[in-house]
């Protein structure tokens, strides 16, 4: 590479700072009104607004949850943290959540624009690539969904390890080297999917750093392969539970699924009119759309590998499009989806980089297109914009987005599914015209998809929460026999044969969904308090209850039952304390946790004046939340 261009492409010269500035300008006020926004009851309650590990009190107990915890099917200790750290400065006000998703967002633009305008020395083609990830529609989910703070982040230091690797390249050296691969490692910690990133740096030394024959530069990336395929087998061990067998999706519906959604997302990309948030799995896929995409998928790929020399760009475009999909294209599916706009959040630069790429050349063989292709890219930055704004107002709520995916799919059994939950999330007195409608939501699911086991499991548990045991465990009998993996409907099983007097029965299907999901603490807690009010079991019980604690400390209700099991067996007063101690610790903001913890400490000698501060403090917080 010739010096003065190295120099040149260190700098951001004052339009690549203009063109910085605006594209974090218009992605703000593109994402503004999402700062009024609040949670939504899909996955915001188990990473934020029903987080027990948020509002504890800070201990090695919490840093613990922070860096070792799996739950929820995952391992993102970062995205932990950061949520940790919201929680502590500004409680559950939603809008700082969402203001700090965006700022990110914002951030990971202008680091891709830096490091695009580093690796290639074209600041147009880079700032159009920046603005299209910063304003395309089909980053919205990822963006205004607080659970995808993790989506935000790791593409935020994807980006920044890219970058470092560039100037590694410029200057090899052990410091620059461990930078980019600290950011790399911190990646991982924010969302398993940047393990592909690998696989990037191969393509970059194609082009655009042009670094010479591949089996050279191999052996330099053994550690971020490393890297990537011991997070691999994280994330392998903590999605167990999640992970769908394979006669619930066969291989060649998945196959085919993956060829498919692959050409919907190239779609989706040039024209973003179509988007909502659930998209259920397909009972079949039509041969001519499997073949359609196929021809497509080859074709393009055949284009970029015969064009590797001429336009070597539109290898490294395609080929990053393609293998940053892979570990989201649904081959080891996780959950019902078939597919998910969250998931083109890195994968879509690979296709802007095509589009920018191919407009330069364009330019360059004919310079009296300049204009146009500025006045072309300025349009389709504005009217992203637009689109995005109006995408926006679909996560303003739980019910706004579930609605709008029901009006764009009527069939969507999993919105149907969503919907109900949601409904009765709303309404925990659990109101009969509510039961009534929230069922027929279930069975409505059913009639569309009877081959899902979800969906029976759903409407069974929905059916003995109300009280029809006979018809409710029928369903979830069914759910089991289409998807005998499935540990949710093992463990509802239990719980309503114990309810329907069926004690052997319940501890079987309670022990078959804990040998399904082992590292579950709350199937431990579950299977402890149904053991405890057997004969004869009560050792069994304590165990699973302290299984619960050893791998969730943080477990509010397995600290509750546990101290309380213990509270009535001779001799151990002492740790039932300790329990509801440890109670208090984890939620000291409810007067329940003080009052059971003084009513234990009141059976101790010497300990009744902490009982007495304890209950002083229970009614402290029981006055402050009376209404003024």
């Amino acid at each position: 590479m010739d010096p003065s261009e190295q120099t040149t492409r260190r700098r951001l010269p004052g339009a690549g700072v203009a063109a910085a500035i605006a594209i974090v300008a218009a992605t703000v006020a593109a994402y503004f009104s999402t700062f009024g926004f609040g949670f939504v009851d899909r996955d915001d309650s188990s990473y934020v607004y029903r987080n027990y590990h948020l509002t504890a009190r800070v201990t090695l107990h919490t840093l613990r949850w922070v860096v070792l915890s799996f739950s929820p099917d995952n391992w993102f200790p970062l995205t932990r943290l950061s949520y940790l750290g919201d929680y502590k400065l500004v409680g559950l006000r939603a809008g700082y959540y969402h203001a700090e998703n965006v700022l990110i967002h914002c951030a990971a633009a202008v680091v891709l624009l830096v490091f695009l305008r580093r690796a290639t020395g074209r600041l147009w083609p880079s700032a159009f690539v920046a603005a299209v990830f910063a304003l395309h529609p089909l980053h919205v989910e990822s963006v205004a969904w607080v659970a995808e703070r993790k989506d935000v982040l790791s593409a935020l230091f994807w980006f920044a390890s890219l970058w470092a690797w560039v100037r590694y390249t410029e200057q090899p050296g052990l410091r620059r080297y461990s930078e980019a691969l600290a950011l790399f490692s911190l990646g991982l910690m924010s969302k398993p999917m940047i393990v592909t990133l690998p696989c990037t740096l191969v393509l970059l030394d194609v082009w655009p750093l042009r670094r010479g024959p591949l089996r050279r530069r191999i052996a330099e990336k053994i550690p971020f392969f490393a890297l990537s395929c011991g997070v691999m087998a994280l994330t392998i061990a903590a999605q167990r539970g999640a992970i769908k067998p394979m006669d619930t999706f066969p291989l060649p519906l998945r196959l085919a699924n993956a060829l498919v959604t692959t050409a919907i997302y190239i779609g989706d990309t040039l024209w973003p009119a179509r988007l909502w948030a659930i998209h259920a799995y397909p009972r079949s896929v039509p041969a001519w759309q499997v073949i359609g995409a196929a021809a497509g998928i080859l074709t393009v790929s055949a284009a970029a590998l015969l064009q590797r020399r001429n336009r070597p760009w539109l290898a490294t475009g395609w080929f990053w499009f393609l293998i940053t999909l892979i570990p989201v294209i649904g081959l080891v599916q996780t959950g019902p989806q078939s597919r998910a706009d969250r998931y083109m959040y890195v994968p879509m630069t690979g296709l802007a980089i095509l589009l920018a790429w191919g407009a330069a050349e364009s330019v360059g063989r004919w310079p009296g297109l300049r204009r146009a292709a500025a006045a072309l890219g300025i349009a389709a930055c504005l009217a992203m914009a637009v689109r995005t704004w109006q995408q926006t107002q679909y996560w303003k709520d739980t019910d706004a987005l579930l609605s709008h995916s029901l009006d764009m799919d009527g069939s969507d059994y999993e919105a149907l599914n969503h919907l109900a939950s949601n409904m009765v999330a709303s309404n925990p007195a659990g109101q009969p015209n509510v039961m009534t409608e929230v069922i027929e939501y279930d069975r409505k699911a059913v009639r569309l998809r009877p081959d899902v086991a979800t969906v029976h499991n759903n409407l069974g548990f929905m059916l003995c929460h109300a009280g029809q045991y006979e018809e409710g465990m029928a369903e979830l009998r069914e759910a089991l026999r289409i998807e005998p993996t499935l540990a949710d409907a093992h463990d509802n099983l239990a719980d309503a044969l114990l309810r329907t007097g069926h004690p052997d029965e319940a501890v079987a299907e309670a022990e078959a969904a804990l040998r399904l999901n082992p590292l579950n603490a709350g199937l431990h807690n579950n299977l402890g308090s149904w053991l405890w009010h057997m004969p004869g079991r009560a050792d069994d019980a304590i165990r699973h209850m302290e299984e619960a604690i050893r791998i969730d400390p943080d477990f509010p209700a397995a600290q509750h039952n546990l101290a309380v099991v213990l509270l009535n067996t001779p001799g151990r007063l002492a740790d039932a304390v300790a329990h509801f101690a440890e109670g208090v610790r984890i939620e000291p903001d409810s007067p329940a946790t003080h009052i059971d913890l003084a009513n234990a400490l009141d059976r101790m000698p010497g300990m009744q004046q902490e009982a007495g501060r304890q209950r002083d403090e229970a009614l402290q917080l029981q006055l402050n939340a009376a209404p003024q």
